[in-house]
């Protein structure tokens, strides 16, 4: 059998001893997943044949994934539900589901949506092909290179997973865990074995040299007279003959049995290493006594192994191979034994991260990379002494685990400091950091490291050469947040989302002209939840999809009502997110919504942000422009207060601009020649679209819009947002009321 097969987990279903790699093509292009299906089905890599599976979004690869970890390559649509749907899988493949061993080949139809040098440079992907260039010979060659790599990660993986067990129940394994220990074992029990006194007995280890000297041997256990000279050189032993018996045995490669001594020799292809053991026998051993000494002899070397086994498997389950130093099991050990100890109230845990380390990898190679990471590991170990845990937690974030008194972030970063040389190749020029004091903290450790490193992670996001401390509120926050997320979930279902309509007048006739239709959660003991605390949430976690096709569903049966009751030519305004809009399905799906509650796309305007309008510009214009050819108006909201261009604005198929109540809130306090209200109006005029000023609450103001040439409005100073029970009331009641 393969032994490919065996990098899959025991439930996986094989029903041959062929192994079975498995595929998953992500892309919403029906054609070319039936092509990829077509391909795939009769190839086998590495001894192995293909098992397809395919997602047609973002959503269906996101759980597929979270619950299949086996899966060896995925090829990956860039573009599907968004531009940049497939890029942002990759991030929660990698950094939110934790699979850093199935290989990625992005594919894309669209070149430019996502450039080549930008996406390896900031995803973890490993191929990038556009899908015309993807041949069947090449296709072959793209999976045969994923397979193997995923198929060499997995068994690392494997093999780390299962020396850490090994490492973790050797207390259950082994009695003796380390040389020292277990040679003063040998000792008595040589002693015992042969009725001697323990006086006069040597262990000794030949270390490994290089070709052009003699290998040092040092002393690793004595008793009696010899025990001084432990952790010496051989060399150092007062007992010349005893020392020269010892390096005669390692010399021969085998055991002596001299007319007043033994020597045992246990060579390292049974110990892991060479040893020699002196037993001052003071009599030529009999018969029995070295069968008895024989046997015992390989029960010593199966204990030297298993200490020479155990240290290594210590060192690789607690050792960052490249650096040398302790990994992020070793921090994760250290650090739950310091929050259950007593001095946890004076000891910090920084972090520190290498600014822009992936650009430098990018330009200069992994080389260059691995030069800087090992000058950042000595500068940290040569900083500190032995009572700071120095530790590498991945790629070029490290951890110093200390007291307080000697881990400060700010003397920290002063290490990388060289301002006589500023230039110097190699300087590392800029850090961020993260200091977690422990007596701020209530948790385990995996935890304390997770939210440190959202600290970090948050503190990036202002720029390079960042330095934070940990909020010991974070805990609380992220705890509120996913809680705010569940009710809301429920609230959805339970029908506690709701719309109010806030009126849009005609300055010059005060008739009304439009609603906006704004969101409203009533919790169940009806106190109410702010659409500033909800939306950002349900827009963070995806969950803006259903909530927007919720408020879809309720503007529009608003409209309904509004032209049931005589006011068809009220305009109803939907806000629409990015994550909606984006959708490849938005014309059907809002098509679908306007059919089921009868209403004509003439009533309906479709109302975005100015940021959403600048975020992808040609897959928003596509639906801007589909939408206003049905009928609908376009509005975009905000206008000014995010990244405006005008270049852009002029080519935007929009109807109307809405000046921000920012802006609005100005009038009466500001010069009309610094007031940006006034230069919105003329924006709009130059390209062609009308203005409307939400937010206005005065009578001054609304004067001032009008006389400036804004000719809509809404706001208090007309009406709050209400119910559409109680607008169809207002608006029987408004003087300007339409006839």
């Amino acid at each position: 059998m393969d032994d490919q097969v065996l990098f899959f987990d025991d439930e996986t279903s094989i029903c041959s001893d062929q192994p079975v790699w498995r595929v998953l093509a992500i892309d919403d292009d029906v054609d070319f997943q039936r092509a990829t299906a077509f391909a795939l089905s009769e190839l086998e890599v590495l001894g192995g044949r293909i098992e397809l599976q395919q997602a047609f979004s973002y959503r269906e690869a996101s759980m597929l994934l979270a619950e299949q970890r086996d899966i060896a390559l995925i090829f990956l649509d860039v573009v599907m539900e968004t531009d940049d749907a497939g890029l942002r899988l990759v991030k929660a493949l990698r950094e939110v589901i934790g699979n850093a061993e199935t290989r990625v080949v992005l594919l894309t139809g669209e070149p430019g949506m996502a450039p080549v040098q930008e996406v390896m440079r900031d995803y973890d992907i490993n191929d990038y092909w556009t899908k015309s260039e993807l041949t069947a010979e090449r296709l072959l060659t793209v999976l045969t290179a994923g397979v193997r790599g995923y198929s060499q990660l997995r068994a690392v993986a494997r093999a780390r997973r299962g020396l850490q067990m090994i490492v973790e129940s050797s207390n259950a394994l082994f009695c003796s865990k380390n040389t020292r220990e277990l040679s003063s074992k040998i000792l008595s029990e040589i002693a015992s074995l042969l009725d001697l006194q323990a006086e006069g007995i040597v262990c000794v280890r030949s270390e490994e040299g290089d070709a052009q000297s003699a290998p040092a041997v040092r002393i690793v256990s004595a008793s009696g007279r010899f025990f001084r000279a432990i952790d010496g050189n051989l060399d150092s032993l007062d007992d010349t003959d005893v020392a020269a018996a010892l390096r005669r045995s390692l010399q021969e490669q085998q055991t002596l049995r001299l007319e007043t001594c033994t020597v045992l020799f246990f060579s390292r292809f049974q110990a892991g290493a060479d040893y020699a053991c002196y037993v001052a026998t003071e009599r030529p051993l009999d018969d029995t006594e070295l069968e008895l000494l024989k046997v015992f002899s390989a029960s010593i070397s199966r204990g030297l192994y298993n200490v020479a086994l155990f240290s290594r498997l210590e060192e690789m389950a607690y050792q960052d191979d490249l650096l040398k130093v302790p990994n992020r099991n070793a921090l994760i050990r250290m650090l739950d034994l310091t929050l259950k100890g007593e001095s946890k109230d004076e000891w910090v845990l920084v972090l520190i991260d290498i600014d822009n380390f992936s650009g430098a990898n990018t330009a200069f190679g992994t080389g260059y990379g691995d030069f800087i990471l090992g000058l950042v590991a000595k500068k940290l170990r040569d900083a500190f002494d032995g009572s700071v845990l120095i530790a590498r937690v991945r790629d070029d974030l490290f951890a110093i685990l200390g007291p307080e008194s000697q881990v400060r972030a700010a003397d920290i970063v002063a290490l990388f400091r060289r301002h006589n040389r500023p230039y110097e190749l190699g300087q590392v020029h800029s850090l961020s950091s993260v200091t977690l004091r422990l007596a701020d903290f209530t948790g385990t450790a995996s935890v304390a490291l997770q939210d440190a490193r959202l600290t970090l992670k948050q503190a990036k996001q202002l720029g390079h050469d960042q330095h934070a401390v940990y909020d010991p509120h974070l805990q609380g926050a992220h705890a509120e947040s996913y809680r705010m997320l569940l009710a809301l979930r429920d609230a959805v279902e339970a029908g506690r989302i709701s719309i109010e309509l806030q009126p849009q007048l005609d300055l010059r006739t005060h008739k009304v002209i439009g609603v906006e239709a704004l969101a409203r959660w009533r919790q169940a003991d009806g106190r109410m939840v702010p659409p500033v605390l909800f939306i950002p949430l349900a827009e963070a976690t995806g969950y803006i999809l259903p909530l927007g096709d919720l408020l879809m569903r309720l503007a529009l049966q608003a409209a309904k009502q509004l032209a049931e009751a005589g006011y068809p030519q009220i305009r109803v305004a939907i806000n629409v997110s990015a994550p909606q809009l984006l959708q490849r399905d938005f014309i059907e799906r809002f098509t679908s919504h306007l059919q089921a509650a009868g209403v004509r796309p003439q009533q309906v305007e479709v109302e975005i942000t100015e940021s959403v309008a600048m975020r992808t510009f040609e897959t928003v214009c596509e639906q801007l422009t589909a939408l206003r050819q049905m009928g609908v108006t376009v509005a975009i909201d905000d206008f000014g207060t995010g990244f405006s261009s005008l270049s852009y604005l002029r080519l935007l198929p929009a109807d109307r601009l809405k000046i921000d109540r920012s802006f609005v809130e100005e009038i009466g306090e500001l010069a009309d020649q610094q007031m940006i209200a006034e230069a919105v109006i003329q924006i709009a005029a130059r390209v062609g679209m009308q203005v409307i000023a939400e937010g206005v609450e005065t009578q001054q103001q609304a004067d001032w819009i009008l006389q400036h040439g804004c000719l809509e409005a809404q706001g208090y100073l007309f009406a709050k947002p209400m119910p559409c029970a109680d607008l169809l009331t207002w608006l029987a009641s408004w003087p300007g009321r339409q006839a």
